[in-house]
């Protein structure tokens, strides 16, 4: 009997490809998911009409929020500054995807911007720029003139917290830093799972959900290898799989 390959609904993201408006998911996010067992499916901003919303969910057995070029929109947070890098159509699917995942139990892994978006629509806050606030010190933002490889690698250290479903892996781990956003005061309900160094959230979850987590580092470069990305991407197919144990 063939095994079953849990449905993972994918945000998609507003690109500009060859001067023309696209949907799209960077590639390594469908990747991981297949590797550990999912079948991935790209959700455009427009599945967030209701019609559409209703009938791609119903095929969905897991969510992913993954990272993006583009920030969470101020007014979603109650802030008032300028924001160069918006894509409204992404905050209102993966607002309305936060929704679902919390009432329905469903499954939900959320990387970088997807952490930054789980918190806001729990209640909590953001720093537009982590590096305008005393007391952060980690290199927690790439440096773009760099080559991929080097832009992803680990950067600091995080120190997981004790009783949280991280806690499971270890105490402490390595990872990579690729954000200017960064959470200010933890959504209601959320659980700081991990943090780094200098206090900024690295890793958050609704503990009465089943499985609702957030990293702000990129578990999917080094999916295949980091034990890290392992865990996580693991227990995420794991549960989405009890959905629909066929």
């Amino acid at each position: 009997m063939q095994t079953y390959r849990p449905i993972i609904a994918i945000v998609s993201c507003h690109k500009m490809v060859d001067g023309q408006p696209a949907q799209a998911v960077y590639q390594k996010y469908v990747d991981a998911i297949n590797f550990y067992g999912g079948n991935p499916i790209l959700l455009p901003y427009t599945a967030a009409d209701s019609e559409n919303f209703a009938a791609l969910m119903d095929l969905a057995d897991g969510i992913l929020l993954t990272g993006s070029y583009s920030n969470v929109a101020p007014s979603r947070y109650g802030a008032s500054h300028v924001e160069a890098k918006q894509d409204l159509g992404r905050d209102e699917l993966s607002f309305k995807l936060l929704a679902y995942a919390e009432e329905f139990n469903i499954p939900l892994l959320a990387v970088c911007r997807g952490l930054q978006e789980m918190n806001v629509y729990f209640g909590g806050t953001l720093h537009p720029d982590w590096r305008e606030i005393e007391g952060f010190y980690e290199p927690h933002l790439e440096d773009n003139t760099q080559p991929l490889e080097v832009q992803y690698q680990p950067v600091h250290d995080i120190n997981i917290q004790m009783g949280g479903r991280l806690a499971a892996f270890d105490e402490q781990w390595y990872v990579n830093s690729l954000h200017k956003q960064a959470i200010n005061k933890v959504g209601e309900r959320l659980c700081v799972e991990a943090l780094a160094n200098d206090g900024l959230v690295e890793a958050i979850s609704l503990a009465e959900h089943r499985f609702m987590i957030g990293v702000q580092w990129h578990p999917e470069l080094n999916y295949a290898k980091d034990d890290m990305s392992k865990f996580l991407f693991t227990e995420f197919i794991q549960h989405a799989s009890q959905q629909n144990p066929q």
